[in-house]
């Protein structure tokens, strides 16, 4: 119940040589990330009966029910409406300033939720376009679609706890995330984290 951990919505674009990177982050990203929004919750941050697998059953619902047009600020604003309309949560959530990942990062969060968008602004987002991920500490990083979420982290946990693995001995077995170049930028996420401990 009493774990700290913040939210953040961005999009993923294919970095191109003029692109700065205003808000920090690995050296060697291939991508270029603009962040939407930051909200801070302070209880049930857990990922299997909380915060988690909240954000996992929205995002689910919100990309299969799209009737209209929609874009990463239609998300945000969705997810903070749903977040502070639920009754799931001990404490109402916050919105916190976007701040570069330096000074994101060094606040002692349990959880880190990640939701990245990457999709066409013509076309918009479908189910598609969202990968969730959860940041532990800065022990290691695991993203999915959302409703591939759940399951994956119970897996790698089991594979952890049951087997004393480590993070990186588990076979990752998600071909899209490792395709679409996800596993490469959440291992430099994780490495830029150690680094600015």
């Amino acid at each position: 119940m009493g774990t700290h951990n913040v939210i953040l919505i961005r999009t993923r674009k294919p970095k191109r040589k003029e692109m700065s990177v205003m808000m920090g982050g690995p050296a060697g990203s291939q991508y270029f990330y603009e962040y939407y929004v930051c909200i801070y919750q302070r209880f049930d941050g857990y990922v299997k009966g909380g915060l988690g697998e909240w954000l996992a059953n929205f995002l689910y619902k919100f990309t299969h029910n799209l009737s209209t047009y929609a874009d990463t600020g239609l998300l945000a604003t969705r997810l903070i409406e749903g977040l502070y309309s639920s009754n799931f949560f001990v404490t109402v959530p916050r919105l916190a300033p976007i701040a570069p990942l330096e000074e994101m990062f060094h606040s002692d969060y349990d959880y880190v939720y990640i939701i990245t968008v990457s999709c066409d602004s013509n076309l918009g987002l479908n189910d598609k376009s969202i990968m969730l991920s959860v940041c532990y500490y800065r022990e290691f990083i695991l993203t999915a679609r959302p409703e591939k979420f759940l399951e994956k982290y119970k897996y790698y946990i089991t594979q952890i706890k049951k087997n004393n693995k480590s993070f990186a001995e588990i076979s990752y077995d998600d071909d899209e995330v490792e395709k679409n170049g996800y596993l490469s930028e959440d291992q430099l996420l994780i490495k830029f984290l150690k680094e600015i401990q």
